[in-house]
């Protein structure tokens, strides 16, 4: 049994990103790993760029069915005490994975875990969270935050108030390196598919803890990541989009019929909102 089984999904990624990532990878130090590289496509270059890696599987969903399904798709086929959920847009450090894996073996109440993300400048990324509200997904969709600086309850869910330079507990963490222990995992089950993207990961994080075990941010380890190298090239109505209907399903999920139905009726604001600060952003 590897330490590590590491999924990453890939979908028009440019080639030198992933060889970026997969070269990280494979100057990971100190741990066993297999690697599944699932394509929520169907190119024939990724594969060619998987094929030569160790101990790596390419897995080919010939059509794009949604992150959670290409990482359930990896999922089901590993075998690793620990299962890393790794985007193609990262580059990972050669000790970060054996760092991690030393936490997770000493810090057995941990089910799910991430570290200090930074961008390629050496900025933090925002990537620790509580769980979300209707309150605050209210605000966000009514876009008061682009109006008032600083709102109490953008300031909770955003956790301002938490230093990200701190190993901590949190309610959710950035998917982009998510470290799920073999036990949560045969617990849980795999990622919920009906959320085709977005709030997939926080709703993992919600059953994790709803299942008795913790989320923790660990604050000696860092990675790079790019963020949005290519979803940045959907339009932003479009993101949106993604955004609200994977919204309803957790508040559905988690919050109840009736938050569920506001947010439902209250969609065409949230569409003409979203259409006016794009153009805004635009202009």
């Amino acid at each position: 049994m590897p330490d590590i089984s590491i999924v990453i999904v890939v979908h028009r990624e440019s080639l030198d990103v992933l060889r970026a990532c997969f070269d990280a990878v494979k100057v990971a130090q100190g741990v066993s790993y297999e690697v599944f590289v699932v394509d929520n496509g169907a190119n024939d270059e990724y594969r060619a760029l998987v094929e030569p890696m160790p101990h790596a599987t390419y897995i080919r969903n010939g059509k794009n069915m949604g992150f959670a399904y290409a990482v359930n798709r990896g999922m089901e086929r590993s075998t690793g005490r620990y299962v890393l959920l790794l985007n193609p847009d990262t580059v990972v450090p050669g000790d970060a994975m054996a760092k991690m894996v030393q936490h997770l073996n000493e810090d057995k109440d941990v089910g799910i875990a991430s570290c200090i993300i930074r961008y390629p400048d050496g900025t933090l990324q925002d990537s620790i969270r509580r769980f979300p509200t209707p309150i605050d997904q209210l605000i966000t969709l009514v876009k008061l935050p682009h109006v008032f600086n600083r709102l109490a309850p953008i300031d909770r869910y955003m956790m301002r108030d938490a230093d990200p330079l701190k190993t901590q507990d949190v309610d959710s963490i950035m998917g982009a390196f998510m470290f799920i222990r073999r036990e949560l995992l045969d617990r849980i089950g795999l990622l919920d598919e009906r959320y085709f993207i977005w709030f997939e990961e926080v709703d993992y994080c919600k059953m994790a803890v709803d299942a008795g075990f913790k989320v923790r941010h660990y604050a000696d380890v860092e990675i790079i990541h790019h963020k949005g190298h290519t979803f940045n090239k959907q339009s932003t109505i479009l993101k949106q989009r993604w955004v609200r209907t994977s919204l309803r399903k957790y508040l559905r999920k988690h919050h109840g019929l009736v938050p569920w139905l506001m947010f439902w009726a209250l969609t065409p604001v949230f569409v003409v909102l979203a259409y006016v600060a794009a153009t805004i952003k635009r202009h």
